[in-house]
């Protein structure tokens, strides 16, 4: 039994330190926004703008449902042409990570 939790905590260390991600990501807790992409595009007034999100859930590093990608967060707004996508990054240690993409334009 101590073998097996020895092996287990190894491998939820691994999966903690292993993340290669270019944003911040602090090791207890995390919630964190940071700009995915632009597209240049001029926009006159940003609260004019629609507003899509998108997200995902992982649990224990196991199990993650959900999509989160830029195509499923536009869809979700009604949102033909983009202006800038943000991410949102909410995580307590290996317990609960959420990832939000929100994307903003026309």
């Amino acid at each position: 039994m101590k073998k097996f939790i020895t092996t287990m905590a190894l491998l939820a260390l691994t999966a903690v330190f292993s993340q290669n991600t270019a944003n911040a990501t602090a090791l207890f807790y995390t919630n964190a926004t940071y700009p995915l992409t632009a597209t240049g595009a001029n926009a006159e007034d940003l609260n004019c703008l629609k507003k899509g999100t998108a997200s995902t859930n992982n649990i224990l590093y196991f199990i993650e449902t959900g999509d989160a990608g830029i195509e499923q967060a536009a869809k979700n707004g009604n949102i033909k042409k983009i202006t800038y996508i943000d991410v949102n990054e909410k995580t307590v240690f290996i317990f609960w990570r959420k990832i939000t993409v929100t994307v903003y334009g026309e």
